[in-house]
């Protein structure tokens, strides 16, 4: 029982950090027996994670008891953008509560990290390297309450991440270097408005996906966007 129950934590961080890094996408159906057969165990740690997951909202069980990463419609996928940007705008202030070069240091090395892969067209490490910045500035804010409804959030808005790195676009000036600088300077308003401007420019490029998947006219799409 003790070995099937840490199996099963196992297994769930494992879903959980493909979930938060896009390597599930929508629609994926997760048939227990296939999971158990990859991972090389048996179906009840595999059923009892794919169940925490699915309590969660991560993934969504049909009447068959077959798990599936839901299909985020504009509207939730809007929900959750606004709420990151409420939680991870106030975790980018406490980190940068005081001039802290060192930690500025460790932010610059995930963005170096995460633009290279960019570059190389890597997604898998462009994804995790940025995972790596926004969870960093949770554990430097010392909230871990908020941390836990962030990692919530990451779960259900993950599997849609590649949206965003197929259409972005290489530009100067990207909102993690202002919140590297904030957190040099010690400067916690300017890092919290570099947080919000890099989370609604990759949003609203993913919620313009998200309404052309669910066919909206482009008139109807503007006007969504302006109003979220």
């Amino acid at each position: 029982m003790e070995r099937d129950n840490g199996l099963s934590v196992r297994i769930y961080l494992q879903l959980r950090q493909a979930l938060m890094r896009g390597k599930l996408r929508p629609g994926q159906k997760l048939v227990h027996r296939v999971l158990a057969a990859e991972l090389r165990v048996s179906p009840t740690p595999v059923r009892e994670a794919v169940l925490r997951l699915a309590s969660e909202a991560a993934l969504s069980i049909d009447q068959r008891g077959i798990a599936m990463v839901p299909e985020l419609d504009p509207a939730t996928y809007a929900e959750i953008l606004n709420l990151r940007i409420e939680l991870e705008g106030r975790a980018a202030a406490a980190a940068a509560a005081r001039p802290n070069p060192e930690l500025a240091a460790e932010f610059a090395a995930f963005h170096d990290r995460m633009m290279a892969a960019r570059h190389a067209g890597d997604e898998d490490t462009h994804l995790a390297a940025n995972e790596d910045f926004h969870f960093r500035i949770l554990s430097a804010a010392g909230m871990p309450v908020l941390a836990r409804l962030v990692e919530s959030l990451w779960m259900r808005c993950g599997p849609v991440l590649r949206y965003y790195i197929a259409h972005e676009r290489l530009v100067e000036g990207h909102p993690h270097l202002e919140f590297i600088a904030a957190v040099c300077e010690g400067t916690p308003e300017k890092a919290r408005a570099a947080m919000v401007q890099d989370i609604e420019n990759g949003g609203r490029i993913i919620l313009r996906k998200l309404a052309e998947r669910a066919h909206l006219a482009a008139a109807s799409l503007d006007s969504y966007l302006n109003q979220n």
